[in-house]
């Protein structure tokens, strides 16, 4: 009731904050043109594209004031002086003509078609009035925000961050950052080019396409599924090194280990290219257009491109892109890693075991965001929707290995091969 009582106030009195203007004059000593400039409110119910016409003077109505609608000029003009009571007298008549551009030249004129059009003189409040008005919206405010701090300190309080939660979340993150630093030296194909500068161009070496060199066109222009020799030789000389820490993080994971080795194996295989597309995202440089890969290689979309992902290059910077608005900290992007290790996968034998593990981490995770991000509940659907893209990335990386495979196949570190071909337990040997 005291919210509604709130809302229909509104109509039919001006708050404080409507009563000065851009100036910071009061509105009483302002020409009601100078109402135009400051953009007053316009109630949702109002027609935006057609505006309707104030019933007195004719101006841009903006929403109902004291039973009428009214433009802001005549809604504060008719307040002004059923408030002070003010008296007029027509120099002519008393019939002047009242429309925008004559409104003001006729007080008594205008404050008499006001009441004839139908504004209610009782709906203005006196100065009493007003104060019990203004300390009814601030206790209705104020009461607002205490229900939600408590709603936020019942969500908090229903969120039980048992141990076992907080050794997962500390195991998990330092695994996380012992892997993949947060600080590392980055380095550029073409050089480092200066903070908020666009990275240089440099001239296009050959490319391969179906076993067979051949140089960019004169523009440097390529087709996405023509690989530049150069630039898949520096992607490659990190892939192997990118693989052992994935490997090292997996392991790391409480309970990983305790799996059947084959499905170490399967999980590791699936979640590989996924969880390296996750610690590429979480460098990406906004200003610059870049992510940086394991050991500090920084890349543009074009380079990855070229370098052997042709059109992955494009979802995988719109990934990028998308997780940084999220804005996790260290400990959210390592448990969504560890989500992805710990996935639904094909070829496992215990299924049951992963899923336990895999219910263990999500746990940890959701009470984990529920208590350090209480006022953003929809955080956790939309982390969950990263887990949905970066599996779309892989499955489209699938198909583009064979690609590459056909072009560079000297060229193709042995552990990439094992990774995304081999079944043999070579990772097993990673100790």
């Amino acid at each position: 009731m005291d919210a509604m009582k709130e809302n229909l106030s509104y109509f039919h009195e001006d708050t404080n904050s409507r009563n000065v203007t851009s100036s910071g004059y009061p509105s009483s000593i302002m020409d009601d043109n100078d109402m135009d400039k400051k953009g007053p409110y316009i109630p949702s119910y109002m027609d935006q594209n057609t505006p309707e016409p104030c019933v007195v003077c004719g101006d841009k109505a903006t929403g109902y004031h004291y039973r009428c609608m009214t433009c802001e000029g005549c809604k504060g003009f008719f307040r002004r002086t059923v408030q002070k009571d003010l008296k007029y007298s027509c120099k002519y008549a008393g019939d002047c003509v009242v429309d925008k551009t004559t409104r003001n030249q006729c007080q008594e004129c205008r404050f008499k078609k006001c009441v004839r059009v139908g504004m209610a003189t009782d709906l203005v409040l006196d100065e009493q009035k007003r104060v019990a008005k203004r300390k009814l919206i601030e206790e209705n405010r104020e009461r607002r925000r205490s229900e939600e701090i408590r709603k936020i300190s019942r969500l908090r309080a229903d969120c039980v961050f048992t141990e076992r939660d907080q050794y997962i979340v500390d195991h998990v993150t330092t695994s996380w950052l012992q892997t993949c630093p947060k600080k590392v030296n980055r380095y550029y194909l073409n050089g480092s080019p200066k903070p908020g500068m666009p990275m240089p161009e440099a001239p296009r070496p050959p490319v391969v396409q179906n076993g067979v060199v051949r140089e960019a066109d004169s523009s440097g222009a390529m087709d996405d599924d023509m690989v530049d020799q150069d630039i898949f030789s520096h992607l490659a000389e990190v892939i192997t090194p990118a693989i052992i820490k994935v490997v090292e993080f997996a392991k790391q994971i409480p309970g990983f280990t305790k799996l059947v080795p084959d499905d170490q194996v399967a999980l590791l295989k699936n979640c590989c290219f996924e969880v390296m597309c996750l610690r590429a995202a979480s460098r990406f440089d906004k200003q610059r257009r870049t992510i940086t890969m394991f050991g500090g290689l920084t890349v543009t979309k074009e380079q990855v491109s070229q370098g052997g992902l042709g059109r992955l290059a494009e979802p995988l910077f719109e990934f990028a892109e998308g997780l940084s608005q999220l804005h996790l900290d260290d400990t959210e992007v390592a448990l969504l890693a560890a989500l992805l290790v710990v996935a639904d996968r094909p070829g496992v034998q215990d299924q049951e075991s992963i899923d336990r593990l895999q219910d263990i981490i999500l746990t940890a995770y959701k009470n984990y965001i529920t208590r350090q991000r209480p006022h953003q509940p929809v955080l956790w659907g939309k982390i969950l929707m990263k887990v949905t893209d970066l599996r779309a990335l892989s499955v489209a990386h699938a198909e583009q290995v064979k690609l590459v495979k056909m072009e560079c196949t000297n060229d193709i570190p042995p552990l990439f091969l094992e990774m995304f071909e081999s079944s043999s337990p070579l990772f097993m040997k990673q100790e």
